[in-house]
């Protein structure tokens, strides 16, 4: 009987955890920058694990929510959610540029009472991390590779890598979950991220995942690869 291969070791980007504010913010007044922003770095640093999923959510808390909601409804159709706080429509692929385009005609200034974006465009997306030098996928680091391990209660996976960018009439952001692995490829691999991010990667959310020998994890925290010399 063939043994079971050993788990690998894993390094982890959490950007940003719920405390930190859940996701970096994106720099770019217009949603089409900001957007463009995020495929860049997606296109360079990334190949799609699952086809991304689309939403658009409007806020119901903003002077204009009604219109703008009706707005929305004439292009995309009827809202697969409505909420008293928020409608939400599922985005097909070929009406992103369509969406994208109502959550810019609204405006900068379309915000909720809190001072939040009135409504945003939501891509989220499996992913794996590429090898800068090869454009292939890091052998290794996958969910299968891991054991499939659960690494919270929100269904994130060790191996499995993902992001989630939010594109809003007033603030746009980006979520990272990232998983690199624990060996020469960590610091080549976390350079070409940091690249391409129009941001700075924290120095605080990185872990490093060690096996158990019980068959799961335990993880430390890790100084920023990035600072290696």
């Amino acid at each position: 009987m063939p043994a079971t291969p050993a788990l690998p070791e894993v390094v982890t980007y959490d950007g940003l955890p719920a405390a930190s504010g859940g996701a970096h913010g994106l720099r770019a007044r217009r949603p089409e920058a900001a957007l463009a922003q995020v495929r860049a770095f997606l296109d360079a640093c990334t190949v799609a694990d699952r086809d991304p999923v689309w939403s658009l959510v409007v806020s119901a808390d903003g002077d204009g929510s009604a219109d703008l909601a009706e707005t929305v409804g004439a292009a995309l159709g009827g809202p697969r959610e409505r909420a008293r706080t928020v409608s939400t429509w599922r985005v097909a692929a070929d009406a992103v540029p369509r969406a994208l385009d109502l959550v810019a005609g609204a405006g900068p200034d379309a915000r909720t009472r809190y001072g939040h974006p009135l409504a945003a465009l939501t891509c989220t997306v499996p992913v794996r991390l590429l090898v800068p030098a090869t454009g292939a996928p890091y052998a290794g680091v996958t969910s299968e590779d891991c054991g499939g391990f659960a690494v919270d209660g929100y269904g994130r996976l060790l191996g499995a890598s993902g992001v989630r960018a939010t594109v809003g009439t007033s603030a746009s952001s980006l979520s990272l979950w990232l998983n690199l692995p624990a060996d020469d490829r960590l610091v080549p691999g976390a350079r070409h991220v940091q690249e391409h991010l129009p941001f700075r990667l924290s120095a605080k959310h990185w872990r490093r995942w060690v096996p158990t020998r019980t068959g799961g994890y335990r993880s430390v925290r890790l100084a920023s690869p990035l600072a290696a010399g």
